[in-house]
């Protein structure tokens, strides 16, 4: 009896036994991307909410003159910069992750790809 790589070469594989494995491994992918993006898309979230809580704890903190009890003075100028900083880095961050979740093709490539599935 003959094991390993060459019973598998001589096994004859039918027609439709591949495309049933095909599909089965196409859906796998699927499944396993999906959840893949539903977890990065929390990680996302998560940092994007709590950058986005430190700005307006750092706002409210500078408007009011104490943080926690201590007093806390910052310039308007190093105010305004970190601002302009993490509002530009959360958005940037957000669009990176839209952009991998949902990835842009072109129309030539996606007739090529249907083209040679049918």
């Amino acid at each position: 009896m003959r094991q390993g790589l060459e019973s598998e070469r001589r096994s004859s594989i039918q027609g439709a036994d591949l495309e049933g494995l095909t599909r089965q491994l196409r859906y796998r992918e699927a499944v396993d991307q999906r959840l893949l993006r539903l977890g990065v898309g929390a990680i996302v979230f998560i940092l994007s909410a709590g950058w986005l809580a430190a700005d307006v704890t750092l706002t409210l903190a500078a408007g009011w003159g104490e943080l926690g009890g201590r007093p806390f003075r910052l310039e308007s100028s190093v105010l305004v910069a970190f601002l302009t900083t993490s509002t530009a880095t959360v958005i940037g961050l957000f669009l990176v992750f839209l952009r991998w979740l949902y990835p842009q093709t072109n129309p030539r490539e996606e007739r090529e790809t249907e083209r040679d599935r049918g």
